[in-house]
């Protein structure tokens, strides 16, 4: 098996702060994500108002929030999973556009999966993906995400803890 290109890492330090806000103001990076409008202007206001290097604690209400980086140590992008009852909801976003259709995307599913799974114990993860979003439906899919429901605004994929250890196996 070949070493992961990619970890999560739980500490956000205001420097990745700094490049998310980046991130969420190109409109190429997010133009599927279903976030609110604001998150931009309120990350801006928790950047400018907080005097802390570590900004752990904010981003992680209402559930875990990750920052992908690759072996180098380099922020890539961002990870959020969020507890709904015995199911978990994952985002992600690989910020970087340069590392866009490098598979990193695909591993820091694979670690989220893991922590989801194995540390939270949920029966299932949940992903809720842009129709149009071509690039995240197929790597959800290489990850063992299969669609399960047409919602108003986008496509429900998921995968249970018996159909990841299945294709583990």
């Amino acid at each position: 098996m070949k070493a992961d290109k990619v970890q999560l890492r739980r500490e956000v330090y205001k420097s990745d702060a700094w490049r998310i806000i980046d991130w969420l103001r190109d409109e190429e990076i997010i133009r599927y994500l279903n976030e609110h409008q604001n998150v931009t202007s309120s990350l801006l206001q928790v950047v400018n108002r907080v005097n802390m290097p570590v900004l752990t604690h904010l981003f992680n209400q209402n559930g875990s929030f990750f920052v992908v980086d690759t072996e180098e140590k380099e922020p890539v992008g961002f990870m959020r999973l969020v507890p709904k009852q015995s199911e978990a909801e994952m985002v992600i976003v690989i910020g970087d556009k340069n590392k866009w259709g490098c598979g990193l995307g695909f591993q820091a599913i694979q670690h989220g999966l893991r922590h989801a799974f194995f540390e939270w114990r949920v029966e299932k993860v949940i992903a809720k993906i842009n129709a149009m979003n071509t690039r995240s439906i197929r790597v959800f899919k290489k990850a063992g995400f299969r669609h399960e429901r047409m919602l108003p605004r986008e496509m429900l994929f998921s995968i249970t803890i018996d159909e990841y250890i299945k294709q583990a196996a």
